[in-house]
């Protein structure tokens, strides 16, 4: 099954994938028309004397020379005709080049396209790909469409920014080939293009290390995409043909399929300057495995918070005069008295940490919650508590439903908008049923005797052992249990949280409390 497969190879990186995502992307979720058509309509647009084909046959079918010479025939008329006397007061003084007025047009048009495109297929695949954990996106694209998914990203415009600016290779968006927001960074004429190539050797060079130590996915490319081709090129040169094999793996082309298929999966190669590069290729006809796969690719913190993290230890190793407010010690008494750190980073204190009881909230801390009051914020526990606990016996309800996340039928809807709660997550809150907490098939067979012979918990309580109690409790009618006798009975038996024999019977049934107490049952 591809969903299987998928996951057991990204679960062999340590690090989140990259996307790298082509202009196959923008048509599939804007509509946005092919490099070549998109021509065309500006042809049209711009009211040149000439038809789109003579400016075409005069390149040898060259997109980027059409453009230059489009681009070229164009500048005079913007400067001149009353058609584009809007256009010049916008952008008359960021002019600069006579290709200028060509790629304001063509990002205006860009920008004033319809909103995404909607169907049943497409909203579950973009709704599943805000929810993906990446490390970041490389893009040929000139749309703004990836900034809009993930708006904690940063984002990198031309190959300039990327080539001097400080890069932390994670919450990052990578537009090599410009953006609409900046009309002046568009790639797209043959000038461009020569321009590009020239520093594209650099620009390899800062993107080797995401190639090394991360899986690449590349969507909306053909495996012979000219961009695609370009990038690798370059990146082989910086490499010996033995360590070419360090990409093995990390290279994921994902092929689309205009007919209905069943994803798969398979190993292939890939031709670059004659030499073979071992690939994984994925056929597909929609998206919504593989980005389910993606968004329940588990992250230990959100991706701001690490991007944060990140840079202020980058910002602190680099530079003489830090602006971030950095503790790095080894001493717990230094560590508590820098009340104005932004970020700690301690040497050797783990079992200090513990000595001292400071700890993150855990299960248990979670479990005794749910039978107590503390002043927690439900939405917080949620999304960055919550989604992180392993366990088979986890008290989802009562912070879910404080925090406004559970439904009239007591589930989380699969459409709602948090980045923190995967399709895997929301699936396993869903599920959780009545049956979830009964013990043993041995003990089931003998509800029909325990609901006769117990009028109520309280009776039941007072009568039987622990064991029994615990193990009775999820048998009997709901009607029979007392909400707030049970959690007083949980709260006076808390001890046995940590219990070797009890234990995990009792969390069972805190979680057979939550699930009474913050689960609507009218259904």
């Amino acid at each position: 099954m591809f969903i299987e497969q998928f996951k057991q190879h990204i679960s062999k990186f340590s690090t989140s994938p990259f996307l790298f995502i082509g202009s196959g992307f923008s048509r599939r979720y804007l509509g946005l028309p092919t490099w070549e058509l998109l021509l065309m309509e500006i042809c049209e647009d711009l009211k040149l004397a000439k038809p789109y084909n003579f400016y075409k046959s005069n390149a040898d079918s060259k997109l980027p020379k059409v453009a230059s010479l489009i681009g070229t025939e164009f500048n005079e008329v913007w400067w001149s005709s009353p058609d584009f006397e809007e256009s010049r007061k916008q952008f008359e003084l960021l002019a600069e080049t006579k290709f200028s007025p060509l790629k304001f047009e063509v990002a205006k048009k860009i920008n004033s396209m319809p909103d995404l495109i909607s169907n049943e297929i497409v909203d579950k695949e973009l709704k599943l790909l805000r929810k993906i954990n990446i490390d970041g996106v490389i893009t040929t694209n000139w749309d703004q469409l990836l900034e809009n998914t993930f708006p904690d990203f940063n984002k990198f415009i031309g190959q300039e920014e990327l080539i001097f600016s400080e890069l932390y290779s994670i919450g990052e968006i990578y537009k090599i080939h410009g953006c609409s927001s900046k009309p002046n960074s568009l790639v797209i004429t043959e000038e461009d293009y020569h321009n590009y190539e020239d520093r594209n050797a650099y620009l390899a060079a800062k993107l080797l290390t995401l190639f090394i130590e991360n899986p690449i996915i590349f969507i909306g490319y053909s495996l012979d995409d000219r961009n695609i081709q370009s990038i690798l090129k370059s990146i082989i040169k910086c490499l010996t043909k033995e360590k070419v094999e360090i990409l093995k793996d990390r290279l994921i082309f994902c092929q689309w399929n205009p007919e209905p298929i069943e994803p798969t999966i398979i190993d292939s190669t890939i031709l670059i300057s004659d030499t073979v590069i071992p690939i994984k290729l994925i056929k597909l006809h929609d998206f919504i495995d593989l980005f389910t796969v993606l968004a329940n690719n588990k992250r230990k913190l959100p991706i701001k918070i690490l991007r944060q993290m990140k840079g202020m230890v980058y910002d602190f190793v680099k530079s003489n005069a830090s602006r971030s407010k950095i503790y790095v010690t080894d001493n717990l008494e230094d560590l508590q008295n820098s009340h104005n750190a932004e970020f700690v980073y301690g040497v050797g204190l783990r079992d200090k940490f513990a000595e001292v009881g400071i700890k993150g909230i855990d299960l248990k801390d979670v479990l005794s919650d749910s039978i107590t009051s503390r002043d927690w914020d439900p939405i917080k526990i949620s999304q960055l508590c919550l989604p992180y606990l392993n366990g088979r016996y986890i008290p989802y309800f009562k912070h879910l439903k404080n925090a406004g996340f559970i439904n009239e039928d007591g589930e989380i809807d699969e459409d709602i908008d948090v980045t923190e709660f995967s399709p895997e997550f929301i699936k396993k809150v869903n599920d959780v049923k009545l049956e979830s907490f009964y013990p043993s098939a041995s003990y089931v067979r003998k509800r029909n005797d325990i609901n006769a012979t117990y009028s109520s918990f309280r009776e039941l309580k007072e009568t039987e052992n622990n064991l029994h109690i615990l193990f009775y409790t999820p048998l009997l009618n709901i009607e029979k249990i007392d909400l707030e006798h049970l959690r007083q009975y949980l709260a006076e038996k808390i001890d046995l949280l940590n219990d070797s024999k009890y234990g995990t019977h009792f969390r069972k049934l805190i979680c057979l409390y939550d699930y009474l107490t913050f689960k609507n049952h009218d259904s």
